[in-house]
Formats: structure tokens, sequence, C-alpha cells
């Protein structure tokens, strides 16, 4: 297709910004996105603002590295569905250089086309392509994402693998109050709904089972008999969790465990059927995303959720164990706020198989 070439002085967004891009542990986002891509390779531990939770709770160690695409395999660009976007479709297939936004910023401002005209073209906001530079232009062609068979697709699916980390009668009747269970808690979901976590244990048990899979070498795990065979646990609700306790442990059992981080990477590791364990920072914006906020237990600063798979219409399943009302059907842009410590909204996790 033809781009229309005699274009205005180029930019890459009405709002780009003439300051620096905020340091990754800023809490509030900032007035529009840098120009830089947003890939970035390691994380600043961050300050918790509740003394319930640790500072280090949800967040990765400080030499933690990521990588800016998911290593595992692509799903099939169709994947069954319509295609809805002729014109970015074809776009796409005569420039195959051009996979992110980030991709097409860049070719905007080579070509110098002005980058808002050239969205309006293909049929895209600039606006929203700035906020997430790392997201597939995919995602924009076809009626709906790549919908993983292993994967729930459903809120209610999805809620079969859902554990609360704190006490509730329907997801974790044994549960306490208040503790720093988030991360074996997701890890916990993200292995049930691969079929990896043992269905005899109870929803506590399985936190503990998880948090040992973690701290292998811990010598206070000890041995439970359930359905006549003997499951490690570890009972420390006090143990704070980083993102390479969840890798670690996921490879120790041969479920996966690869890091990866960008809104391509985690949308091709969800298609390729793998839960993702994320972590991030809890805030009134995030807990006002959910249907009842009397159900979220708020607490501390940094936590881990589970994306449990996408719905048809590409919302993200997302298992909070601090919501005891179960999964919860979101967008990007909804999804986003858990990421917003970090200038670039991007999520980082750890990928599931």
């Amino acid at each position: 297709m033809k781009i229309q070439s005699n274009l205005v002085t180029p930019k890459v967004s009405q709002s780009q910004p003439t300051q620096p891009q905020p340091p990754l542990s800023a809490l509030s986002r900032p007035p529009a996105p840098p120009p830089a891509p947003f890939a970035r390779d390691t994380f600043e531990q961050r300050p918790s603002t509740n003394g319930l939770k640790p500072h280090l709770e949800g967040a990765p160690r400080g030499d933690s590295t990521v990588v800016s695409r998911y290593g595992g395999p692509r799903a099939a660009a169709s994947g069954g569905r319509s295609v809805e976007n002729e014109v970015l479709q074809t776009f796409l297939a005569e420039h195959p250089e051009i996979k992110t936004a980030q991709d097409l910023i860049d070719y905007a401002s080579s070509k110098k086309l002005n980058f808002q005209t050239l969205c309006n073209q293909l049929g895209m906001s600039d606006d929203e392509l700035a906020a997430s530079r790392t997201v597939n232009l995919s995602e924009y062609v076809y009626s709906g994402p790549v919908l993983a068979p292993n994967l729930p697709s459903t809120v209610d699916a999805a809620n079969a693998s859902f554990i609360s980390q704190v006490g509730t009668p329907d997801f974790n009747p044994d549960g306490t109050a208040y503790n720093y269970n988030c991360g074996p808690t997701s890890l916990a979901m993200a292995l049930r709904a691969q079929g990896k976590m043992p269905e005899v244990l109870s929803p506590a048990e399985q936190i503990d089972y998880a948090r040992a899979l973690m701290y292998p070498e811990n010598p206070n795990i000890q041995h439970i008999e359930r359905g006549g065979q003997q499951y490690a646990v570890l009972d420390e609700d006090n143990q704070p969790t980083h993102v390479d306790d969840v890798t670690h442990a996921a490879a120790g059992m041969g479920a996966g465990g690869e890091q990866g981080g960008g809104w391509s990477a985690l949308d091709d590791a969800l298609a390729a059927g793998k839960t993702v364990v994320c972590p991030g920072n809890v805030s009134t914006s995030w807990r006002d995303s959910f249907p009842d906020k009397s159900l979220y237990s708020l607490q501390g600063n940094g936590h881990f959720i589970s994306v449990l798979g996408r719905t048809e219409d590409g919302k993200y399943l997302v298992a909070d164990p601090l919501y005891s009302g179960g999964v919860v059907a979101m967008d990007r842009a909804t999804l986003e706020r858990f990421f917003q410590s970090n200038g670039t909204h991007d999520p980082v996790f750890a990928a599931i198989s």
C-alpha cells in the first residue's frame, strides 16, 4: 500500500515529552512516553508504603535481567481469527520488519512521516501506540488474540485455578489475613492452570508447596502426606519473593520459567500456552480496577499477580491473589496500571509451561 509522504514535520506523538524519562522507581505515570524504545534491563528496588509487606515483595532483584522479547515459538499469524483491519494487514505484509508499535514509530521517523497521520491511515490511535510501544501490531489486525487451547478463555474457566493469598471461604478457607504470599500464590495459580499443581493439597498447602519449590534448600521445609504421597511444603508466610525465585521454581520442576518483558512478549507467551507470573505494584488506582474494591485487601506496595489466559475479545484473565472475588478480565490499559511504577508501563514476567 502507498503511504502519503507529503506530510507535516515528523513527530513521534502529539504529546512527545521534553523532559527526560523518569526513574524506574516513579509511581506516577509520566505526562507522555519517552521517544526511546521501552525495553528495560534492570529494576530498581522500590520502597513499600505499608509495613505489612517488605519493600522487595514483588520486585525483581537489582541484578535481574529480562529480555525484550519472549524466546518461545510464535503462534500462527491468524490462528483462525477474522481480519478486522485489512489496511494494516497489507501494510505489515509489505513491511515485515515492522512488528511492534516502536518499530512503526522508528519507521515514521526514518521516512519523515507524521506519526499521527500514519496511524490514522492505518486505522490506529497514535496515543495508544505511543503509550504501549512493545505491543505487537498484529493485535490490531485481527478480531482477537490467538487463544492457546490449553489455557482458559473465560473468567469461569480461569476461576478453577484461582487461589486467594488471604483467607476467604471460596478460594482459601485456611488462609491468613496478612502475609507475604503473593509470589507463591501467583506461582501456584499459574501451575494449577497448567495442570502441574497437586490437587490433593488444599489451597493453603498449595501455596506452601509453591514456596518450597522456590526455596528447595530451606532447612524448614517439611513433608506432608496426602493421598498416599509425600509433598514438600514450606510454611513461612513472611518470606519475601523475587521474580528469580519464581523462575527458578518453575525451571526446577520442568515448567519453563523463562523471564520476558514487554507486551508483545507477554502476548506471545500466552498464545504459546504459557501462563505468566508478573511482578508490579499495587495502588488505589489498581484496586479500583476491580469490580468490587471492597474485596481487595490492599497491602504494601510490591506485589505479584498471574495472567492465566486471554478472552476471545483480547482481555487478559488476571488472577490477583489480593482480590478475593476471583479472576477478572482486563483490557491492556487497565492491566497497565499494575506496571505503572516503571516509566514504560511495560510488563515483566516469568513464563510457566
